[in-house]
């Protein structure tokens, strides 16, 4: 879940401390939500539907989940090994189920280039009026695609002050002690840091560094490991020291920052509906698979970061649709497409990439139910799940009308449902003017991000009735019995 991301640290850590001291309601709403999910007629579940739902089981469940969230998957980076194992195992699963590959030969795999930047090689150059032979300790953690020489007089950052082709200083990111061991989670700050500068124009960013910070620290080490950095940092962003006397005009040189590109691939497969004319309109169940892999340094312990509510939940409730839907008789009358993204930790990647290049229509292209974060119920949100913003069309309540026939409630959020509507891949979607929604079953807890979110702290009954939900849900849809239309957000 990139609850980071376009903007996953962390709006979710925020969240998360809000529910935990503040004591939000997890099911405020559900009275509404269950009103509103009053206005969609839908028909009992056939026979044929109900045995369908009943071989969705636990025993199954655990299975995926926990091959997914294994030690070996090593929390399935992007890129890395292991984020192509994990995608050859969700690709067997679709051919198990009866998809047929979208891509190119009936491939599963859609394959696209990700380019990584590194930190500039080479020294940097500041000279100052009060340090005519270069300013010393400065350490380049950005940079743009050639080398870049400015002159100029150094701008303090100052809200809402055009800084166009400005030198712009400001004072260090405040990182927890923790920082200093993940070098990726530091070069995120510092790119949040940078990213309005950026915006307002700014040519170059200097940043005030203490020594013996927790921000130096971390760099020295993002250097040694050569560790990938935001794309955002796509200026000179330049660490200094706290004392450095920047009077009156400088020069900074830097070089270009280096990059690299690696191949990457979502994971895509069609169920092809039955009906001639509905056929060419698709439902497109997903989440990401990618997670944020190991811990950086030489600490000892554990060090996989393995994701199982986060992500792996969400795939496994997409491969064991696939295989649920590919069980029917009749097949739907639309067309339901199930896919994995890469790269949603990284920015929303994989999900960006599909919507710029879709292999099917995005015109045609009815809904998003993209899954996150399924497998840790909060209090009194057992067998529930909730969906982001829920005001912006009827695919909530259309969801929860259907749902409720398998004994789950789908809810409206309404403490943080707005908030966290573009913090997921549904939001790619969402900018190309398709209904998508994220729908998460509990996902706010302290092992969000953290080495301890294992698959054995996951309530498999909660997440197996949850999968059962989604495909009660998704049915209506797909049969064309319910359409979803959009509304306009609340005030």
């Amino acid at each position: 879940m990139l609850w980071q991301g376009t903007g996953r640290c962390r709006v979710v850590f925020f969240v998360v401390a809000l529910v935990c001291c503040c004591g939000l309601n997890p099911v405020r709403g559900v009275a509404s939500a269950l009103q509103a999910a009053d206005e969609f007629t839908v028909p009992d579940l056939t026979a044929d539907e109900q045995r369908v739902l009943q071989t969705i089981e636990a025993g199954d469940v655990l299975a995926t989940v926990s091959f997914l969230a294994a030690d070996e998957l090593a929390g399935r980076d992007t890129p890395s090994k292991e984020l192509e194992i994990a995608s050859a195992y969700v690709a067997a699963r679709f051919r198990g189920a009866g998809l047929e590959g979208l891509a190119g030969n009936g491939s599963f795999y859609q394959v696209q280039e990700m380019p990584r930047y590194f930190a500039p090689n080479g020294p940097v150059s500041l000279v100052t009026a009060a340090s005519p032979q270069g300013v010393a300790g400065c350490v380049a953690l950005g940079g743009g695609d050639a080398a870049v020489d400015l002159r100029g007089v150094v701008s303090a950052d100052a809200a809402g002050r055009e800084l166009r082709g400005a030198i712009v200083v400001v004072d260090e990111p405040p990182l927890p002690p923790a920082a200093a061991e993940n070098p990726a989670v530091a070069a995120l700050s510092v790119a949040r840091r940078a990213a309005p500068l950026v915006a307002r124009g700014a040519a170059a960013v200097l940043i005030r560094t203490a020594a013996d910070g927790v921000l130096s620290e971390a760099v020295q080490r993002l250097r040694a490991e050569s560790v990938a950095l935001p794309q955002q940092l796509s200026l000179p962003v330049v660490l200094i020291p706290a004392d450095a006397d920047l009077a009156g005009e400088v020069r900074l040189s830097v070089p270009p920052r280096r990059r690299e590109s690696e191949q990457v691939r979502n994971v895509v497969g069609v169920l092809r509906g039955a009906d001639p004319g509905l056929s060419a309109e698709a439902i497109i169940i997903t989440a990401h698979l990618d997670h944020i892999g190991r811990a950086a340094g030489d600490r000892q312990g554990d060090v996989i970061f393995n994701g199982a509510d986060d992500n792996a939940t969400g795939v496994t409730a997409v491969v064991t649709l696939a295989e649920a839907f590919g069980r029917l008789q009749p097949r739907p009358a639309r067309s339901v497409v199930f896919m994995t993204f890469w790269g949603e930790e990284k920015g929303l990647l994989g999900s960006k990439a599909w919507c710029e290049q879709p292999l099917w229509p995005l015109e045609k292209t009815v809904a998003n139910i993209n899954i996150e974060m399924i497998g840790r119920p909060e209090e009194g949100a057992a067998e529930k799940m909730w969906g982001t913003g829920w005001t912006r069309s009827s695919l909530g309540p259309q969801l929860a009308a259907g749902a409720r026939r398998a004994g789950v409630e789908v809810f409206h959020r309404e403490d943080v449902s707005e908030m966290l509507y573009a913090r997921s891949d549904n939001y790619s979607f969402v900018q190309k003017g398709v209904i998508a929604h994220s729908f998460s079953a509990g996902s706010l807890h302290q092992d969000y991000h953290q080495l301890t979110d294992e698959y054995t702290r996951l309530n498999l009954p909660h997440m197996t009735r949850i999968i059962q939900g989604l495909f009660a849900g998704a049915l209506p849809l797909a049969r064309g019995e319910l359409t979803p239309t959009k509304s306009a957000p609340a005030k």
